[in-house]
């Protein structure tokens, strides 16, 4: 059986990360309605709250540990630490650091013309991380009907996250688009892979659109409510429009029901699960690429972007089915077995 600190600790990574998510989306909004900002702000306070309950919890899941942690454990210093909460912990222990290198950037070189600064990229990618700690804290949970709807809301968090992964273009193929059908792709799959139930892919979607409607509403709202208070003007060409939201892959919804159909009729056919699950992959990456050169222009290199996309999506998609075979080991025997 699971501890219970792993379970109470598995709900407090998920608060903390939407409570980082919904701050960076904020972040985002105040810089597009408003203007730059200092560090000590209210959507920076909520994302580095966010950072900070997940490395605290991880923190006490790992001194509280010792030999009685559920599944597979790391040795350090002495104590068994579960694998999902040493990741978790890690995850926020790089998102701290950098973003005191953060505070140092804006210090020595002032306020940031492009996203695209090596501490802002640094802190994206420990954020991912993160994200990944809360999957495998949910996948040691599984076994429960809480724990799996822990699992996709977790899932959920991810692809949105992926939307602000990554930014630039390399041979005219954007790393936004690599960044959202890579990660799309792997969780994806790997939640497939860990509950072995269509219904659970299906309530990914659902779950998906619950984090974007958040995503939507919130960051406007709290943007023009934090102005008022404090003073500050919105800018007269302000649209008020949820830009991070915007940036989310909309189309992830009718991926998940696409992809719940497609596992089905595998199923059905007895088709191979890794070939079936690369296939997947294969048709989310298509689809990425061709979602964001709708919204977009072509750009200089169209079929390459449509090719390696397409590729990279396979790669994830099989990628995630064989980490879920791993962290369905996360768990107690008994849920292994089931």
């Amino acid at each position: 059986m699971t501890p219970r600190r792993q379970v109470v600790g598995a709900w407090l990574l998920l608060t903390g990360f939407s409570s980082l998510w919904l701050g960076v989306a904020w972040d985002g909004q105040w810089h597009v309605d408003v203007g730059p900002d200092t560090f000590f702000t209210a959507p920076h306070l909520m994302f580095y709250f966010g950072t900070a309950l997940i490395g605290l919890t991880s923190l006490v899941v790992v001194l509280n540990s010792r030999q009685a942690a559920a599944g597979p454990a790391v040795e350090v210093l002495g104590l068994r630490a579960p694998m999902a909460f040493l990741v978790a912990g890690l995850g926020a222990a790089g998102h701290l650091v950098y973003g005191a290198a953060d505070l140092w950037w804006h210090t020595i070189y002032g306020f940031d013309i492009l996203e695209s600064t090596p501490s802002h990229l640094s802190l994206q990618l420990a954020m991912h991380v993160q994200s990944i700690g809360v999957i495998m804290a949910f996948a040691a949970l599984r076994g429960t009907t809480s724990g799996r709807w822990g699992l996709v809301a977790a899932g959920a968090f991810s692809v949105a996250s992926s939307a602000i992964l990554l930014d630039g273009s390399v041979f005219g193929v954007k790393l936004s688009v690599l960044a959202v059908a890579a990660v799309s792709a792997w969780t994806l799959c790997a939640i497939t892979g860990i509950t072995r139930a269509v219904r659970w892919v299906l309530a990914l979607g659902l779950l998906f659109i619950a984090v974007q409607a958040a995503s939507f509403f919130f960051p406007p709202l709290a943007t023009e409510l934090y102005a008022g208070s404090i003073g500050q003007p919105i800018r007269d060409n302000a649209l008020g429009v949820p830009l991070v939201a915007l940036a989310m892959p909309v189309v992830f919804p009718v991926i998940a029901l696409v992809a719940a159909g497609s596992v089905r009729f595998a199923r059905r056919r007895d088709l191979p699960p890794g070939a079936t699950m690369a296939a997947l992959g294969a048709f989310v990456g298509l689809v990425a690429a061709l979602y964001r050169i709708f919204l977009e222009n072509a750009g200089p290199n169209p079929v390459l972007s449509i090719v390696v996309t397409t590729a990279l999506g396979a790669l994830a998609g099989r990628f995630g089915w064989q980490c879920a075979a791993l962290m369905r080991r996360l768990g107690p025997r008994a849920a292994v077995a089931a």
